[in-house]
C-alpha cells in the first residue's frame, strides 16, 4: 500500500508496516508523534472461537517493558487497551493516571463457572509531556458494535475515532495494529496521519486492503443504545 507521501523516519506515512514494534520502535524520530492508541496482547493464550483465526502472536505474556517505552513516545496522550488482571500480574507497569472502560456489551471469555462474566475491558491512559485535551473526556467507552470478523480481538473504528476527537493532534502510532481499526479510524479524520506495525504478515496486508477502502461513518440504528457525549464542553 502507498501512504500519503509523508515519512516518519524510514517509514511510508498512513501505512501498516510489516514488523516487530519492538525492533522498529528506535527508528521512529523522536518528537514525531502525537498520540499511541494501540491494542496489545493480554497474555491470555487466547483460544479463538473461530477456526479461520489464529492465534494472537505474543499472547503468552503482557509486553510490559514495551509499554513502559511507548509511555514516553508520544507529545499528547498513550492508551493502552487491557484487562483487569493485567494490573495485578504486572505491578511494575507505572500507575496510568486515569482508567477508562470500554463497555462491551456482551459476554467475554474467562472461567463462565466460576466468575462474573467479562463485560468490559480497561483502557491506561498517560499523558505525554504536552497533553492537552479538546474539553473533559469522561471515562467510560461505548460499545458500537460493527460486525469485525477479520481479527479474533478487534476494536470498534467508531470507538477509537470518538478517542481521537479529544485530542488536536497529527500523527497517531499503533503498534499492534491488527487489522488496523486505529488507522481506519485516524483516515476518517480530514488531515490526520498514522502509523502502524504488525507482525503476523496476514493481518498486515488485511489492514492495508482495508485502509484502501473508503472509511464510511456508520449511524445508529433506531433504537440502539446511544452512547454517552465523547466529552463535556
Amino acid at each position: 500500500m502507498r501512504g500519503c507521501g509523508r515519512k516518519i523516519g524510514p517509514f511510508e506515512c498512513c501505512t501498516v508496516v510489516l514488523g516487530d514494534c519492538e525492533k522498529e520502535l528506535q527508528k521512529i524520530p523522536p518528537g514525531s508523534i502525537d498520540l499511541v492508541i494501540t491494542d496489545p496482547p493480554y497474555g491470555m493464550n487466547l483460544k479463538p472461537s473461530r477456526k479461520y483465526h489464529r492465534r494472537i502472536h505474543g499472547d503468552d505474556y503482557f509486553p510490559v517493558e514495551m509499554l513502559k517505552r511507548l509511555i514516553k513516545v508520544p507529545r499528547l496522550a498513550a492508551y493502552f487497551f487491557c484487562r483487569w488482571d493485567n494490573l495485578w500480574e504486572h505491578s511494575q507497569l507505572p500507575k496510568p493516571k486515569s482508567v477508562l472502560v470500554w463497555e462491551k456489551g456482551r459476554g467475554g471469555s474467562g472461567d463462565t463457572a466460576h466468575e462474573h462474566s467479562r463485560d468490559y475491558e480497561m483502557v491506561l491512559f498517560y499523558p505525554g509531556c504536552r497533553h492537552k485535551f479538546i474539553g473533559r473526556p469522561g471515562d467510560v467507552l461505548p460499545s458500537f458494535r460493527e460486525g469485525n470478523d477479520l481479527h479474533p480481538s478487534t476494536k470498534s473504528t467508531r470507538m477509537v475515532r470518538q478517542m481521537l476527537e479529544w485530542y488536536d493532534f497529527e500523527t497517531v502510532l499503533d503498534p499492534y495494529a491488527g487489522k488496523g481499526t486505529t488507522g481506519q479510524a485516524t483516515k476518517a479524520l480530514p488531515g490526520k496521519h498514522f502509523l502502524g506495525f504488525e507482525i503476523v504478515e496476514e493481518h498486515q496486508k488485511t489492514a492495508n486492503w482495508l485502509l484502501e477502502r473508503e472509511v464510511p461513518t456508520p449511524r445508529r440504528k433506531r433504537g440502539e443504545h446511544t452512547p454517552p457525549l465523547p466529552f463535556y464542553t
